[in-house]
């Protein structure tokens, strides 16, 4: 069963003259944890918010568990919550005061509301300042609590847009695990992150967005063979012959003192003796999700009108 079925979805901003997405078709299978990728201004956060009933597309359809996006709106937010990039908590309200409150609004009674409450504050340690205003508690746990919001609704469906931005290693990980805890339940998310350690962690499908348009998706397999290459050599760029390098793979150019090659490991024993011969900087590693995404969306700057939003 689908999540979200997305067909030729545009969306062009008043008095822009370019597309923030451009004809863009996704299927999201229910149950699975989809990310999105991309540039900042590259559509990601606009097709989140139009997936969550914030925004109209300029054209295309959508469905949320083959309900129409326009015609049903008010049925599918009883199935969705959402993490918005640009949310903040209420500055006078404490981490219980938002949940618990949020609940209630939603429909659930006290006793529900109250249970589901501790148990969210606790598995984020935002227990102990429960009843701190957050206009006194850290950006890290400001975000926690936006989060423990949407977690606490056990959707059927959760939008995160960069849930862990800001965030400490330790507190990144209890989002991890609360966001694979989310899935084994049976709940579809849709991710948005600039970490690449992160989408490598999570994803069950990635989708990586350039300019409004889909340039790269399916699983974290198929992204990267889209590198034909298993290695990753770095190498000292002063006292190296470009054309000589291009001759063992592909080669990008970080603007750094180090160039990236991609190529096979038949290949490392003769290029580590040339670096050695030149007295070269030389780093073999396996090619990683990052990689793949600089070499997918490259480092040129990006003109997308996602900017209204990222």
């Amino acid at each position: 069963m689908s999540a979200v079925e997305a067909v030729q979805v545009t969306k062009k901003y008043k008095g822009s003259e370019s597309f923030a997405l451009n004809n863009i078709s996704l299927n999201i299978e229910a149950g699975r944890i989809f990310t999105l990728l991309g540039r900042n201004g590259a559509g990601k956060t606009t097709f989140v918010r139009i997936c969550a009933t914030q925004l109209l597309p300029t054209s295309g359809t959508v469905k949320i568990f083959n309900n129409d996006l326009i015609k049903d709106t008010e049925k599918i937010r009883n199935y969705i919550s959402i993490v918005p990039q640009e949310g903040r908590p209420l500055r006078a309200l404490t981490p219980w005061d938002h949940v618990y409150y949020w609940l209630r609004i939603r429909g659930l009674n006290k006793y529900e509301s109250s249970e589901r409450t501790k148990k969210v504050l606790r598995d984020f340690e935002l227990y102990d300042v429960r009843n701190k205003p957050s206009m006194y508690l850290s950006g890290g746990m400001k975000q926690k609590i936006l989060v423990a919001m949407a977690m606490a609704t056990e959707s059927k469906l959760l939008f995160l847009d960069e849930p862990t931005i800001g965030l400490d290693p330790v507190s990144r990980r209890q989002i991890w695990k609360a966001i694979k805890e989310k899935k084994e339940s049976g709940t579809t998310i849709m991710l948005t992150t600039h970490y690449m350690d992160e989408a490598e962690v999570l994803s069950d499908d990635i989708v990586i967005i350039d300019k409004g348009i889909v340039i790269a998706q399916g699983t974290i397999s198929d992204i990267r063979n889209k590198i034909k290459e298993n290695i990753k050599i770095e190498i000292s760029k002063s006292g190296m012959d470009m054309e000589t390098l291009k001759s063992y793979g592909s080669v990008i150019d970080t603007g750094a003192d180090i160039l990236k090659l991609f190529t096979f490991e038949s290949n490392i024993q003769e290029l580590s003796g040339i670096a050695i011969k030149k007295n070269l900087f030389f780093k073999v590693s396996p090619i990683t999700l990052d990689d793949v995404f600089v070499s997918l969306v490259g480092s040129e700057p990006n003109n997308s009108d996602d900017s209204h939003v990222n």
